[in-house]
């Protein structure tokens, strides 16, 4: 009896690993960075679905891309992507049957596609050149910082640029040659044949309008690659015209109109903050963040300030007394130079002055910019301190020896 059981175990397992292995595809997980050089073998039968497993949501994956980025030299690949092995799998059969080559409608494949980072991805190549895959993971994605960088610019400073001249003039130029190629679009969708087109979707479904949109699309870069000259006369041209307009028009000065600009870069400042991260929780809470502090009321702020104060007062440095001297030294010549200027200006009554002070000459050598102290003065002031220094103790003080040869010499003498 065990040794039917254990026979029978066997078995199973036998069976297990064959069903396993005998899976149509092999699926290989990348949980980081990774390159994979894939050749071709001819006899292979399995397809290689590459998986990338996800991540967690933390806020060290604010602003990170992830990429499933192939290498090859031609353009010569199929590619398809889902959620799971059995999905990628199923899109390739699906696909192998020979509905491909007169499929219009098929997936374009990218050579680099990003990848959510929170949610299961595999990706299968069916080429036969040899390539490489890499996943590749970028920790600060430079791209979305700056997106959400200038968001916060615009919700902060949206006040100050609603009614900035240069912002609404160059905001009218794209506005000015964006609206112009529209209008060339319009006027080129009147030359094709509606009735054709309205029945080729009706037939075709939404598919079909998908499809001329991205045809359209392509032609349309090809057009711009190809006449880059007069692309940029063009640009160049209606650039000016929407400027003369602008110029014309004027920056808004009412304040209705203002507010609506105001609150206009706030939602686009929003909108970038957004889409600048794929951890939607956390842009979203940054931009309702940003918000708040945005419209805070001052009051409030004001009251929070005045509260941290009482709580916490700054501690009061006491000045030294040269500090005390260079200080008196440098507001005595800052309100000096305010006076002289008062009494150069238009509003000072230089007549009425004159009248009320005793010596006029003095006055105009002062207001010339000559000193206001006579050399008497100075002297006088200059003995007045000296004496002071004499007196104080020689350990409290050192500025009693700073003094010029010659006067140490004259004191000397006289003492003697």
């Amino acid at each position: 009896m065990e040794s039917f059981v254990r026979y029978r175990n066997i078995l199973l397992l036998v069976v297990f690993v064959s069903s396993v292995n005998s899976l149509p595809y092999d699926v290989h997980w990348l949980g980081g960075p990774t390159i994979i050089d894939r050749e071709i073998k001819p006899n292979k039968e399995t397809i290689d679905i590459y998986c990338y497993s996800g991540c967690n949501k933390n806020l060290f994956v604010l602003w990170q891309t992830v990429k499933f980025n192939l290498k090859i030299k031609n353009d010569e690949f199929n590619q398809y992507i889902g959620e799971n092995p059995e999905d990628v799998y199923k899109d390739y059969t699906e696909n192998s049957y020979g509905w491909a080559v007169v499929n219009p409608f098929q997936k374009k494949s990218y050579k680099s596609i990003s990848i959510d980072l929170f949610t299961p991805t595999c990706m299968a190549i069916d080429t036969k050149h040899r390539h490489s895959i890499e996943l590749h993971i970028q920790r600060v994605d430079m791209w979305r910082v700056l997106l959400m960088a200038l968001g916060l610019v615009l919700i902060f400073s949206s006040k100050a640029l609603s009614g900035n001249p240069v912002f609404f003039y160059v905001c009218g130029v794209l506005v000015g040659v964006s609206a112009s190629f529209l209008l060339l679009v319009y006027y080129f969708s009147k030359l094709l044949p509606r009735k054709t087109l309205t029945y080729g979707i009706l037939i075709g479904g939404w598919t079909v309008g998908v499809y001329l949109i991205r045809q359209a699309w392509e032609n349309v870069q090809s057009i711009l690659m190809s006449y880059q000259v007069y692309m940029f006369w063009y640009t160049l041209i209606v650039t000016f015209v929407s400027f003369v307009v602008c110029y014309r028009i004027g920056p808004p000065k009412n304040q209705r109109s203002k507010n609506l600009v105001m609150w206009t870069l706030q939602v686009i400042g929003a909108i970038m903050i957004f889409f600048s991260s794929q951890y939607r929780e956390a842009s979203t809470m940054v931009c309702v963040l940003a918000l708040c502090i945005k419209y805070f009321p001052q009051t409030w702020l004001y009251r929070v300030q005045a509260y941290w104060r009482r709580k916490f007062p700054p501690q009061r440095r006491l000045l030294t007394s040269e500090e005390y001297y260079e200080e008196g030294a440098r507001e005595t010549k800052r309100a000096l130079d305010n006076l002289r200027q008062y009494c150069s200006s238009p509003d000072c009554k230089q007549w009425s002055v004159i009248m009320k002070i005793s010596d006029a000459k003095r006055f105009a050598s002062f207001v010339e910019g000559n000193s206001h102290l006579s050399d008497d003065e100075v002297m006088d002031y200059e003995s007045y301190a000296f004496s002071l220094e004499r007196d104080k103790p020689v350990a409290n003080s050192t500025r009693a020896y700073d003094i010029s040869d010659d006067d140490s010499s004259t004191d000397d003498e006289d003492y003697l």
